[in-house]
């Protein structure tokens, strides 16, 4: 959690006494204090007026207000300019990993979800949650490392975001078109919601959900399609892949859907949107629940 005072030493009744009244009129002692920077923060004014990014940006936190100071002047300074959404200070916890899942719910850009970290430690708590939530925290005590870190992360997520996009479909199987049950599974699908793509991890819906392969063809008239829409019916074949092993698919549980993810959710809402309709988006959030997606 945010750390926003000092931990004061516990004294005794007898120092209490002693401690030195400044007499009425006589404040030399304070303004030496603010002198030092006590009572008089500018590091503190400073972020307490920093304008923050309204259209979204990367959770900053840093060990002090110095730190952070110096943070958000490197991170806005002209040749970085990485917008900054959200502020902390001190060790990051299970709660700046919320924080900066909230942000990426409300704006899906994949930076977003990064917490960018100067100077401090993380929790054990919070880097499993962080992995969980799939919240990135990149941290660092050297500016240029953290910079080049969070560049190398966003161009992989750009790059990756086509890939990681899984469409929401729900199938089911026709009986008399089963070709194949074993690795690679063949078989004909009828498209019943959402639509099926090209390279979409499938699952059967028993029990579990277990993962069947991914979708390496479709096929329809005798001649190979990139999709299937709502309402279609096709013949698909499903790779198992080595990590999987090879399954016999029963055909009783005649139901299939997509394998998505809570990346690829946010994958289709930062490239996406728009190509999916209303009742896409339902069958998306119906899958979140199937999966206990957060």
């Amino acid at each position: 959690m945010a750390i926003w005072s000092f931990d004061l030493p516990r004294l005794t009744d007898r120092e209490v006494i002693e401690i030195p009244i400044c007499p009425r009129g006589g404040a030399s002692w304070i303004a030496e204090m603010e002198e030092e920077g006590f009572g008089n923060d500018s590091n503190m004014e400073y972020v307490k007026n920093f304008k923050k990014s309204d259209e979204g940006g990367v959770l900053a936190v840093a060990s002090t207000t110095c730190s952070l100071k110096v943070l958000l002047e490197f991170l806005t300074s002209q040749t970085v300019k990485i917008p900054v959404r959200a502020l902390d200070v001190g060790t990051i916890t299970p709660v700046e990993i919320r924080k900066a899942y909230k942000m990426s719910e409300e704006d899906v850009k994949q930076r977003q979800t990064t917490i960018l970290a100067f100077e401090v430690d993380v929790t054990p708590e919070a880097s499993q949650l962080a992995e969980r939530l799939e919240v990135k925290v990149i941290c660092g005590c050297v500016l240029e490392t953290l910079l080049q870190q969070f560049k190398e992360e966003t161009k992989m997520d750009d790059d990756d975001d086509e890939e990681e996009a899984i469409f929401p479909c729900v199938l089911r199987i026709l009986p008399d078109l089963v070709f194949n049950k074993e690795d690679p599974v063949v078989l004909g699908v009828l498209v019943v919601r959402g639509f099926l793509k090209v390279g979409t991890p499938i699952c059967s819906l028993a029990s579990g959900c277990p993962e069947i392969g991914r979708v390496v063809w479709i096929g329809k008239d005798q001649r190979t399609v990139e999709d299937a829409r709502l309402g279609e019916m096709v013949i698909i074949k499903i790779e198992q892949g080595r990590s999987l092993g090879s399954h016999h698919l029963d055909i009783k549980d005649d139901i299939l859907v997509s394998r998505i993810s809570r990346r690829s959710i946010n994958a289709l809402k930062a490239s996406y949107r728009d190509a999916l309709s209303m009742s896409d988006w339902k069958l998306v959030r119906d899958l979140k629940s199937l999966f206990n997606i957060i």
